[in-house]
Protein backbone atom coordinates (compact mmCIF):
# COMPACT_ATOMS: atom_id res chain seq x y z
CA UNK A 1 0.00 0.00 0.00
CA UNK A 2 1.13 3.60 -0.81
CA UNK A 3 1.57 6.33 1.87
CA UNK A 4 -1.64 8.05 0.19
CA UNK A 5 -3.82 4.91 0.82
CA UNK A 6 -3.12 4.14 4.05
CA UNK A 7 -3.37 7.66 5.43
CA UNK A 8 -6.67 7.53 3.26
CA UNK A 9 -7.85 4.41 4.36
CA UNK A 10 -7.14 4.81 7.62
CA UNK A 11 -8.97 8.69 7.56
CA UNK A 12 -11.75 6.76 6.26
CA UNK A 13 -11.58 4.60 9.53
CA UNK A 14 -11.07 7.04 11.70
CA UNK A 15 -14.00 8.80 10.63
CA UNK A 16 -16.65 6.06 10.93
CA UNK A 17 -15.11 5.31 14.41
CA UNK A 18 -16.00 8.89 15.51
CA UNK A 19 -19.29 8.88 13.34
CA UNK A 20 -18.94 11.59 11.24
CA UNK A 21 -20.31 12.01 7.80
CA UNK A 22 -18.01 13.64 5.42
CA UNK A 23 -19.54 16.88 5.73
CA UNK A 24 -19.27 16.74 9.12
CA UNK A 25 -15.23 15.91 8.94
CA UNK A 26 -14.74 18.60 6.35
CA UNK A 27 -16.04 21.47 8.52
CA UNK A 28 -14.33 20.15 11.32
CA UNK A 29 -11.11 20.30 9.37
CA UNK A 30 -11.73 22.76 7.49
CA UNK A 31 -11.21 20.73 4.06
CA UNK A 32 -13.59 20.78 1.06
CA UNK A 33 -16.17 17.72 0.69
CA UNK A 34 -14.72 17.00 -2.70
CA UNK A 35 -10.85 16.84 -0.62
CA UNK A 36 -12.12 14.46 1.57
CA UNK A 37 -13.19 12.09 -0.76
CA UNK A 38 -10.14 12.14 -2.88
CA UNK A 39 -8.17 12.08 0.42
CA UNK A 40 -10.37 8.69 1.68
CA UNK A 41 -9.84 7.02 -1.45
CA UNK A 42 -6.11 7.26 -1.67
CA UNK A 43 -5.80 9.65 -4.40
CA UNK A 44 -4.91 13.21 -2.25
CA UNK A 45 -0.78 13.77 -2.04
CA UNK A 46 -1.43 15.54 1.76
CA UNK A 47 1.19 17.89 3.17
CA UNK A 48 2.55 17.72 6.52
CA UNK A 49 0.12 20.21 7.88
CA UNK A 50 -3.35 18.46 6.56
CA UNK A 51 -1.80 15.03 7.95
CA UNK A 52 -1.21 17.06 11.60
CA UNK A 53 -5.22 18.34 10.66
CA UNK A 54 -6.39 14.90 10.51
CA UNK A 55 -4.49 13.33 13.32
CA UNK A 56 -5.43 16.38 15.57
CA UNK A 57 -9.43 16.37 14.59
CA UNK A 58 -9.31 12.52 15.47
CA UNK A 59 -6.93 13.40 18.54
CA UNK A 60 -4.63 10.44 17.79
CA UNK A 61 -1.04 10.30 17.44
CA UNK A 62 -0.29 11.15 13.36
CA UNK A 63 1.62 7.73 13.25
CA UNK A 64 -1.75 5.92 13.23
CA UNK A 65 -2.73 7.77 10.01
CA UNK A 66 -0.12 4.88 8.20
CA UNK A 67 -1.10 1.77 10.28
CA UNK A 68 -1.35 -0.62 7.73
CA UNK A 69 -3.17 -3.07 10.62
CA UNK A 70 -6.04 -0.60 10.21
CA UNK A 71 -6.23 0.04 7.01
CA UNK A 72 -7.05 -3.65 6.09
CA UNK A 73 -9.91 -3.26 8.25
CA UNK A 74 -11.17 0.26 6.46
CA UNK A 75 -11.17 -1.61 3.19
CA UNK A 76 -14.19 -3.86 5.01
CA UNK A 77 -16.17 -0.56 5.18
CA UNK A 78 -19.19 -0.17 3.41
CA UNK A 79 -18.52 1.93 0.60
CA UNK A 80 -20.80 4.69 2.07
CA UNK A 81 -19.37 4.84 5.51
CA UNK A 82 -21.70 7.49 6.26
CA UNK A 83 -24.82 5.90 5.44
CA UNK A 84 -24.83 4.20 9.13
CA UNK A 85 -25.70 7.72 10.44
CA UNK A 86 -29.40 7.69 9.14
Amino acid sequence: MTAMELVGLNTKWYRYQNKFTQEQFANKTKFKMAYISTIENGEANLTCRNIDNIAKTFNIKVSLLFDEKTAKMAKKLPKRVDMYNK
